[in-house]
């Protein structure tokens, strides 16, 4: 049992680090040559939690040179728009212009029940309302209404607004967080300052956020 915990715990983190290497993308998020890779790793892993003889090794091995060819694409895909477009394929119209394109619906073997449901899932109930839609290379759909459909902008009504910043938590669990994204460090003085303004313990937080203009947003842990 001890030897299979530990066979467990060696593949769990060799999986993680493969995947932390290969990038941060949700599974329908993947490029085709980026799910292949990832089911491959996945099933290369499962082999030596089924067989304790087999040497981990067999693992190692076959991880190593897959999440090679998976850099190796992706750097070349970055240097080469026929070889990107060849690993990736292209987007594709499958409405323009306020039309179905029933051929490009047919070579993605694409339903009517698809292409609604797709359109669904990014807010747009009403068909009739899209100008253009584009099914991307991971498969999912973008949508433009039409201009008379969209949302009214600020600068369509000629008005003046301030800038939006993306807010930072420096407080997550009651503890203070001094890196959130990686190129963003808030000094764990200017947190107790926040903390203070608050006028409650940080212990008390769930989480507490602040951007750029000092407006903060602060959830407090049940019960308190």
């Amino acid at each position: 049992m001890s030897i299979t915990l530990i066979r467990a715990v060696i593949i769990y983190i060799t999986v993680i680090i493969s995947m932390r290497i290969m990038g941060k993308r949700q599974i329908g998020e993947l490029k085709p040559h980026e799910l292949v890779i990832t089911v491959l790793v996945s099933q290369v892993a499962s082999i030596p939690l089924e067989d304790n003889s087999m040497p981990l090794a067999n693992m190692f091995v076959p991880i190593l040179i897959f999440v090679s060819f998976e850099i190796i694409v992706s750097v070349i895909s970055m240097k080469s728009l026929n070889f990107r477009n060849l690993i990736q394929g292209r987007p594709m119209f499958v409405i323009k212009d306020g039309k179905v394109n029933e051929k490009q619906m047919k070579r993605l073997r694409f339903t009517m029940d698809d292409l609604i449901d797709a359109i669904r899932q990014k807010d747009v109930f009403d068909i009739s309302t899209v100008q253009d839609a584009v099914i991307e290379t991971n498969g999912s759909i973008s949508v433009l209404q039409k201009a008379e459909e969209a949302p009214v902008t600020p600068k369509q009504l000629k008005l003046s607004v301030d800038e939006n910043s993306t807010p930072i938590a420096v407080v997550i669990d009651g503890k203070p967080v001094t890196e959130y994204f990686s190129t963003e460090k808030v000094k764990n003085s200017k947190i107790e300052l926040i903390v203070n303004n608050e006028k409650k313990d940080i212990k008390d937080i769930m989480l507490l956020t602040i951007d750029e203009s000092g407006n903060t947003y602060l959830i407090p842990k049940r019960g308190n």
